[in-house]
């Protein structure tokens, strides 16, 4: 048996590799990927520099926190002192409050405002001091 061909059909023929339209969109998909890719990059990247200053801000008033507690209590005196710092790794304005509720007990607070980053806000943190006893220091006689 023959088998006849007719004129004008196409012939099927095999394809070997891709063609330009393929190469094309799989460019295109690889471009998007990527593109997304670096969208998220750049996020994840502002995240941890907006992390590393709130953690930068937990130290400082910690570290501020500690020193206060570590003053004598009747050398805490009442009032607010600030401070600037220009310098990294967080430039702020530190502002330290010291108020008497009574003799024998102060308040002290303690607020860090960074000044680089308008989109962190300031934090603080409060704490009281007591003195057992007199909290005037005794008179030496001589």
């Amino acid at each position: 048996m023959s088998v006849r061909h007719r004129r004008g059909a196409t012939s099927v023929r095999p394809t070997a590799g891709f063609t330009l339209i393929e190469i094309m969109v799989s460019i295109t998909i690889l471009a998007v990927g990527i593109l997304a890719l670096g969208t998220m990059m750049a996020r994840g990247a502002k995240s941890a520099g907006a992390a590393s200053a709130v953690s930068q801000m937990t130290i400082i008033m910690g570290a501020e926190a500690a020193r206060l507690d570590a003053i004598p209590f009747t050398s805490l005196a009442a009032g607010t002192n600030c401070d600037t710092v220009a310098a990294p790794p967080l430039p702020r304005v530190r502002c330290v409050t010291v108020t008497n509720i009574n003799p024998k007990l102060r308040r002290v607070s303690v607020v860090v405002t960074p000044t680089d980053n308008p989109s962190l806000q300031p934090d603080s943190v409060a704490f009281e001091r007591s003195i057992s006893g007199s909290a005037t220091p005794p008179l030496s006689t001589p």
